[in-house]
Order: C-alpha cells, then sequence, then structure tokens
C-alpha cells in the first residue's frame, strides 16, 4: 500500500499537466536554397552588361515562429507561423554615379505541426520529433535605383507566389516551471510549387525556400485539470 501511495503521488503531477493549451515564441536560423531567384539575379548580370558586381547573394537570416497548440500526453499538435527573409543586392559605382538592383524576399508560413515527446528518464528533459506542413507565401520586390551626377530615377517590381512545404523537425524540450518550457530543435524545409507570379501572369522563376531551420524559444502551458 506504502509503495502504491508514493508511487500515485509521483504520477498525479504528470497527470495534472499532462494535457492543456500551449503558446510558443521561436527565434531562429535559416538557410535558403532559391535557386531561381539567385538564377534571376545571375541574368541581371549577363543582360544588363554594365558591370554589376553581387554584393549579397540571398544569405541565411534570423527567422520568427509562433505556434499555439495542445498537449496531450507525449502528442503536441497544432498551428504555427514563420516569418523569413532575405536579399540579394547588385552594384556599380564611380565619379559619374551609381546604379543599383536590390531584391528584398520575404516568405510567410502558415500551417500545422504534430509533435511527439519521447522521454529520457530524467523527467524535465523530453527529446521530440515534429513534422509542419502548410502553405509557403513569398514577396519578392525588385528595386533598381540609378544615380548620375544630380540625377537620380527609382523602378520597382513584386513578384508574388504561393508554395507548399514540408518540415521534419528533431529537438529536446526542457521543463523550466510547470508552465514554462524551453525547446531547441532542428529542421530541413522542403517545398513544392512556388511559381512567382508580376500582376498575376506567370514568369519562369519560383520560389523554393529549401534549407537547414534551428530553431530555439519558449513555450507557455496553460493546463488542464
Amino acid at each position: 500500500m506504502k509503495k502504491f501511495l508514493v508511487i500515485l503521488c509521483l504520477c498525479f503531477p504528470l497527470h495534472l499537466y499532462s494535457q492543456g493549451w500551449s503558446l510558443d515564441y521561436s527565434l531562429g536560423y535559416g538557410t535558403y536554397q532559391l535557386d531561381d531567384v539567385k538564377k534571376k539575379q545571375d541574368r541581371m548580370i549577363q543582360f544588363d552588361n554594365l558591370g554589376l558586381k553581387v554584393t549579397d547573394r540571398f544569405p541565411g537570416y534570423i527567422t520568427h515562429s509562433f505556434a499555439i497548440g495542445y498537449m496531450l500526453g507525449n502528442h503536441h499538435f497544432g498551428g504555427n507561423f514563420s516569418y523569413l527573409t532575405t536579399g540579394g543586392r547588385l552594384h556599380r559605382s564611380d565619379y559619374s554615379g551609381s546604379y543599383t538592383v536590390d531584391m528584398m524576399i520575404n516568405g510567410y508560413r502558415i500551417g500545422t505541426f504534430y509533435r511527439n515527446y519521447i522521454n529520457t528518464g530524467f523527467s524535465p528533459l523530453q527529446i521530440y520529433l515534429q513534422i509542419s506542413e502548410g502553405l509557403m507565401s513569398t514577396d519578392l520586390l525588385i528595386e533598381e535605383k540609378v544615380s548620375i551626377y544630380n540625377e537620380s530615377a527609382e523602378e520597382s517590381i513584386t513578384l508574388q507566389g504561393i508554395g507548399i512545404f514540408v518540415e521534419p523537425t528533431i529537438g529536446v524540450k526542457y521543463r523550466i516551471t510547470d508552465r514554462l518550457l524551453f525547446a531547441i530543435g532542428c529542421g530541413y524545409q522542403a517545398d513544392i510549387f512556388g511559381e512567382l507570379k508580376y500582376s498575376g501572369h506567370s514568369t519562369s522563376n519560383v520560389a523554393h525556400w529549401n534549407g537547414l531551420r534551428l530553431y530555439g524559444g519558449l513555450i507557455l502551458f496553460f493546463p488542464q485539470q
């Protein structure tokens, strides 16, 4: 009987906080393939023939992710949203003026996730496996700026597209308190579709944000008793 009471007391807090709502924010880092967008930058160098040089070529950059979910035992599922951004620049300048082409690209992910926690034997720490999928919306802003002596001119166009993403992730979760958790993870995003359009018309470019994703953030947990 004493052993049963001890086990019951140990298990009761786990049962008490085994289900409830969660609110998650993660600051991360992503690398981006964006092959077609990079080829477009290359074509601008070749066709303009103005001696433009690449000064930025869509480097990896910080990401922001938000999620709202529901935990039920070792299962965790819900919806998430992420913001990704990077850019490229072509530039040339001399005594008479300068010519700059900026290509700023923003990505907005909205989708669902399912996460399964694996016990490690050390109760505050769990390993998790996650799969996310949903829609990937892209805005590519291309701005050209020319300055010659005291004269200047600017022109810009925006390309937009929507694709589908899938991202498997592995990570760990650490329980700081009953209501506050810390999580880190590493995943890989793969995209399909994502054709970029100009004013609703098709182009030869697609935006594939394929690449590594690193995450670190906090989870607020609201238990249901």
